[in-house]
């Protein structure tokens, strides 16, 4: 079918490659790379995403849901898949069927693994995760022993992975240094009791400067899909959004626009309207702040984000704006950083919230 409307997320897949390559290069050879695919990829496309790392031949995928994990192997993905957010109270068979690695921290979860993997007559790969100062999933590191002692009464678990995650690898390393050393403690106690502890993982994209840090897998998430705070990075954006103008008018000077007229000409105006809203994840958060890229040239919205369109100020751009010409929404000339400024949000809000209304355009 045809596509009508013209608001696009545009996917560039030889960038997702060359960012690996950027990773790899980074942390050395002998450090895997978990590649996080969970939330449709970031927004980018869950199983082109996926196709197009494997091919690259990644370490492991991460998911956050077991769903996720099924469509990758329904897709034809191999590789290792674990399974960041766990099994939650209804996953275990699913895990087992699929041939997925589900990441542990509470003994109630690993008793129904176990009693799964053993009516399967089977072994199952897991990986323990300690809370070391995230609070947020994992195992608190006050428990972590005791939670040990218990987990080997599961004969039907082999512990091949343990990890943690930093809260604030990017803002804090007094922190960061503090949840390593709980880390490797916990570490310490896991190989006192001969488990494992397989293969360490810790750093996300913002531990990476972390040398020390980097253990048997980085997590490079962010840094896959091109975004980076640095602004001499080498990492290139993978998603480019545009749209096209649906419609010009002119306004008088002292005319108000959109919802609650939160924004008057002070001039006469010549205003675009876009097919784009907070319906398809561009935030309403934008309102009066962002800019869009028209003919080269840098145009700001006016007034409120509406659910299917928002407005923009054409008046200064040089070459006439008429319907159908093209608008960057994100990309290139209007990164995700400064979208999430403007928003007051971060740049994953940014580039996951692309709704499933905004087609994937894959190069």
């Amino acid at each position: 079918m045809n596509q009508i409307r013209p608001t696009t997320v545009h996917v560039d897949l030889a960038a997702l490659r060359k960012n690996l390559a950027v990773v790899r290069a980074r942390v050395g050879p002998s450090v895997g790379i978990l590649a996080p695919v969970k939330g449709d990829a970031y927004g980018h496309g869950l199983v082109r995403v996926a196709q197009a790392l494997d091919a690259e031949n990644v370490d492991m995928f991460g998911v956050a849901l077991v769903e996720e994990g099924k469509a990758l192997r329904r897709a034809g993905i191999a590789t290792p898949i674990l399974c960041l957010g766990g099994i939650g109270t209804h996953g275990a068979e699913d895990v087992l069927e699929h041939d997925l690695t589900p990441m542990v921290y509470d003994l109630a979860a690993a008793e129904r693994l176990d009693v799964a993997a053993k009516e399967w007559g089977t072994t199952l790969s897991i990986h323990l995760k300690v809370d070391t100062g995230m609070g947020r999933l994992g195992v608190p590191s006050g428990h972590w022993e005791r939670f040990l002692d218990r987990l080997a009464d599961f004969m039907n678990l082999r512990v091949d992975g343990i990890c943690t995650h930093f809260a604030e690898a990017d803002t804090d390393a007094t922190f960061t240094r503090e949840q390593a050393r709980r880390f490797h403690r916990a570490v310490e106690a896991a190989r006192l009791r001969e488990f494992g502890p397989g293969r360490l993982h810790v750093a996300n994209s913002a531990a990476l400067s972390y040398t020390d840090l980097r253990l048997d897998l980085v997590r490079a998430g962010l840094a896959l899909y091109g975004i980076s705070g640095e602004p001499d990075s080498e990492l290139t954006p993978v998603m480019r959004v545009t749209t096209e103008v649906l419609f010009v008018k002119n306004l008088p000077a002292g005319a108000g626009v959109s919802y609650g007229r939160q924004w008057f000409a002070t001039r006469p105006t010549r205003l675009a309207t876009l097919p784009v809203g907070y319906a398809d994840g561009y935030p309403r958060a934008l309102s009066n702040k962002a800019e869009v890229f028209i003919h080269g040239q840098r145009c700001p919205v006016r007034g409120r984000v509406c659910m299917d369109m928002i407005l923009v100020d054409v008046t200064d751009v040089t070459t006439p704006v008429r319907a159908g010409d093209e608008v960057e929404l994100l990309g290139p000339n209007i990164p995700a950083t400064e979208l999430a400024e403007h928003a007051g949000t971060i740049p994953y809000e940014i580039i996951c919230g692309f709704s499933d209304r905004v087609p994937r355009a894959f190069s």
